[in-house]
């Protein structure tokens, strides 16, 4: 049986205006909105060009794609705005109980041109669109998957490598206790593939929801979680029609946070699975090598990061990190000029000049290595102001 999980996020609005009606009239009722966002100015300088046009995405925000494996000697400097945000709420009581809504935009949208290639532009990008009621989340933000307190703090958004950063369609419940925290979700389906040529490609049609739960546990030294997966990987006859191939698979993650004395602490996550491959630095790898026969074989991942933050006063730190993503791929499907092991570092000074405003000097080094054993690194400064409002 396949299930269609398809939903627009016209839902969210429409949830709203179908619940209105249970609003209180009476005096206490409070409806709230709010509204915000923060400016960030990103100045980036590349010791080695990660090459394409000056509209590519590439030189703007760190990826595993964007270390070059040939040196082609240009340096490069770049600036924009595009991770500056914007945001807002609207929170309704509603029966007792409180309906809130939130959505979130950035302004790093890709669009293509006529020849089908991938440009970013200044357009609004939405990043998060949800509800939540009564313990349940309905609507587009982080996968269940991850512990957004473990991430660390740097001035790319897109964060080491080895991290997990994925935000997609959800339908979540989650419930306090004692202890900590428990979350159910059906989340989005998508499947990715390396085919025996080389080249990636992506099945988001009618799939089974991918099943994720978490268990978070909270003291007074920091938190700690862990979080399980399981999806189904289908070819959907995308290489050879009626060959529909499919896999189950499943992915396991430890992430937390450990506080340490005069506000320093550790952030760390560390992952295991065959069918992590999605969810990690931004697909870094696919889930699956697949044959010209419509064969598939699910890719095992493992990945993580660790992350030492110091305060050197009450407006001075410094965060330092490592990450790393390695697959075990299939090479008998695909060439050995596929990705085999990712890995970044990341050196930073962060100061607050107010409540609301931040600077931040960056140093972080990029390494890439394929199947043959080839290789490339990328090395980059970038100087990152933020102001929120």
């Amino acid at each position: 049986m396949r299930i269609k999980f398809v939903y627009s996020v016209n839902i969210v609005f429409i949830l709203v205006f179908t619940f209105s009606p249970l609003v209180k009239a009476d005096h206490d009722s409070i409806v709230n909105i709010a509204m915000g966002g923060r400016l960030k100015i990103d100045t980036i300088y590349n010791y080695d060009s990660v090459g394409g046009i000056r509209t590519s995405k590439a030189d703007l925000a760190f990826t595993p794609g964007s270390i070059p494996i040939l040196n082609n000697g240009k340096n490069e400097l770049n600036a924009n705005l595009r991770e500056s945000r914007l945001w807002a709420t609207l929170n309704l009581p509603l029966a007792e109980k409180k309906l809130s809504t939130y959505i979130e935009f950035d302004f790093f949208n890709s669009r293509r041109d006529s020849s089908g290639r991938s440009h970013v532009g200044n357009d609004a990008r939405m990043r998060h669109l949800y509800l939540s009621f009564n313990n349940f989340t309905i609507g587009k933000t982080y996968t269940t998957l991850v512990n957004l307190s473990s991430y660390p703090e740097i001035n790319d958004a897109n964060g080491p490598l080895g991290v997990l950063n994925i935000r997609q369609e959800l339908i979540r419940y989650n419930k306090n206790l004692s202890w900590g925290e428990i979350f159910l979700a059906v989340e989005k389906p998508e499947s990715t593939f390396t085919s025996a040529t080389g080249n990636s490609f992506q099945v988001n049609d009618d799939q089974i929801p991918e099943f994720i739960g978490k268990v978070q546990f909270s003291k007074l030294w920091g938190n700690w979680s862990l979080a399980t997966m399981l999806r189904e990987i289908n070819a959907d006859g995308k290489m050879i029609n009626s060959q529909s191939d499919k896999k189950w698979g499943g992915a396991i993650s430890a992430a937390g946070r450990i506080l340490l004395p005069k506000q320093d602490n550790l952030r760390f996550t560390l992952s295991y699975g065959n069918a992590l491959a999605r969810y990690v630095s931004f697909n870094a790898f696919d889930d699956a090598t697949i044959d010209n026969t419509g064969s598939i074989n699910l890719t095992e991942i493992i990945s993580g990061y660790l992350a030492y933050q110091h305060w050197w006063t009450r407006t001075f730190r410094s965060s330092f990190v490592v990450g790393a993503a390695y697959a075990n791929q299939d090479t008998s499907k695909v060439p050995t000029t596929v990705d085999k092991l990712f890995a970044s570092t990341h050196v930073n000074l962060i100061w607050n000049p107010g409540l609301k405003s931040s600077v931040g000097l960056e140093w972080l080094h990029g390494y890439r290595q394929l199947e043959n054993g080839n290789n490339g690194q990328l090395n980059r400064l970038q100087l990152s102001a933020i102001y929120k409002f």
